[in-house]
Order: C-alpha cells, then sequence, then structure tokens
C-alpha cells in the first residue's frame, strides 16, 4: 500500500494524542533498559489490514510488559510507573472506541511491546 493509498477519517488532534501517549510510553521503556543507546529502537507504521482497514503499530524492544499487567493497562489509573498517572492508555483506548476502532497490545518480556491502533 503506498502513502497516498491509505486515508483515515478522524480527529487529528485526538489521533496525535493516542500517538505522543504511545510513542512516551515507548520512550520511556527504552529508556529504562539496559542495552546500549545503539540498539534502543522505536518502530512507527501505518499500513491497511487484509480487509483494508487502516491501521498504526507503535513497537518498542524495550524490556516488555509482563503478561499478567496486559489485561490491566487500560484500566483507568492502573500504572506500572513510579510516577505514572495511569491515565494515558485508558483515554487512548477511549479516543479509539470513539473512532469506531481500538487498540491492542502485545508483549514479549525481554523483547518489546508493540500497540496497535485500528481504524
Amino acid at each position: 500500500i503506498e502513502p497516498e493509498d491509505l486515508q483515515l477519517l478522524a480527529d487529528p488532534a485526538q489521533i496525535e494524542m493516542v500517538l505522543i501517549n504511545l510513542l512516551k510510553n515507548a520512550r520511556e521503556a527504552i529508556a529504562g533498559d539496559d542495552q546500549p543507546p545503539a540498539e534502543q529502537r522505536i518502530a512507527l507504521r501505518a499500513g491497511a489490514d487484509a480487509r483494508g482497514r487502516p491501521f498504526i503499530e507503535v513497537e518498542d524492544n524495550g524490556p516488555g510488559i509482563p503478561p499478567e499487567l496486559l489485561e490491566d493497562i487500560f484500566i483507568p489509573f492502573f500504572t506500572s510507573k513510579e510516577t505514572g498517572t495511569g491515565v494515558g492508555l485508558s483515554i487512548s483506548k477511549q479516543i479509539m472506541q470513539l473512532h469506531g476502532g481500538d487498540i491492542r497490545v502485545s508483549a514479549s518480556p525481554g523483547e518489546g511491546t508493540r500497540f496497535v491502533l485500528e481504524f
């Protein structure tokens, strides 16, 4: 899919808020990891699934989210960070649902985390 073929009808300010939150979380995840800066990676991808629906992925190669926390990360005020408020992912999920989409997460401890925004 060529970039010009990918169209998305959404509130740009709200989607920007979701992306900033995910990129900030990814940056914090890799910064808190022990790998050298040259090996730290955040990837941002956009495309369409097999049915032509747009998606955006944010993936990092940080420590990953423990499996026992994956179900809780979208709950308001849940956080595993010392200084976190626990509202970023909850608000992001609400924004995606208001756009008729969703946000999915997959993680492998020690390998990283991937968030997929589905529209």
